[in-house]
């Protein structure tokens, strides 16, 4: 990671500054990082179709853990329920 101390401000004498995509600069790769850096219209920006579906299988794998977290202790809530119904009907 480079600091803002290493990056030239502007072109030195003789140089020629790089040419930049003004109408998507959020979809370089090379894009600048932080708060500085412009942000893509509606939220969204021209990724790359791979990086898209990692996107969709990080959101899906993200709802199947909070299903998890949810579902796993409201089904044992439940098995230890009925069993002390169960428990309590048989005399036991």
């Amino acid at each position: 990671m480079t600091s803002d101390s290493d990056r030239p401000i502007a072109p030195g004498p003789g140089e020629v500054a790089a040419p930049v995509d003004a109408t998507h600069p959020w979809a370089d790769t090379d894009r600048p990082r932080g708060l500085d850096a412009p942000f893509a219209p509606g939220g969204e920006d021209d990724a790359p179709p791979d990086r898209r579906a990692d996107e969709r299988r990080l959101t899906r794998l993200l709802v199947l853990f909070v299903a998890l977290l949810v579902g796993v202790p409201t089904l044992l809530t439940l098995i230890a329920l009925a069993g002390q119904l169960l428990a309590m009907r048989s005399g036991g």
